[in-house]
């Protein structure tokens, strides 16, 4: 969530004082707020359950596919197959792990990363600086 967007909300719910705690929760972010290219790394990210998006491009804060990123997939041996994810089940919001990671790549701006998958969530951004882009 931007800085911008949780002001406009705090300001919308201070004006109103009679509002009960439970209504301040913050609105998180759903599947048709975000572009094409987002949505691709959220089903990859589902699809992938645990490894590696490697070499993922990022222009202008958003994930591009040219040349396309390289999907590392880990698979434990002695474990249950994980279950599949239900995609059919709309426009739900999604976990905050994925609005963190869209932050990040729009902090990044240009760039390339490695996203590391955990349960099928973005778990570690992985990403290569210059020492001058460091400090």
């Amino acid at each position: 969530m931007t800085f911008e967007r949780f002001k406009a909300i705090l300001a919308v719910r201070v004006m109103d004082w009679r509002l009960r705690p439970q209504a301040l929760q913050l609105v998180g972010v759903t599947r048709s707020s975000l572009s094409p290219g987002q949505c691709r790394v959220v089903d990859i990210i589902q699809a992938l359950g645990f490894g590696v998006i490697e070499r993922l491009v990022v222009c202008g804060g958003m994930p591009c596919y040219g040349p396309e990123p390289r999907i590392v997939q880990a698979i434990k041996l002695d474990s249950e197959p994980g279950r599949q994810l239900d995609r059919s089940s709309g426009d739900l919001t999604l976990k905050t792990q994925f609005e963190n990671l869209f932050e990040q790549l729009s902090r990044l701006g240009e760039g390339v990363v490695d996203i590391e998958v955990r349960h099928s969530l973005p778990f570690r951004l992985v990403l290569e600086r210059r020492y001058k882009e460091l400090l």
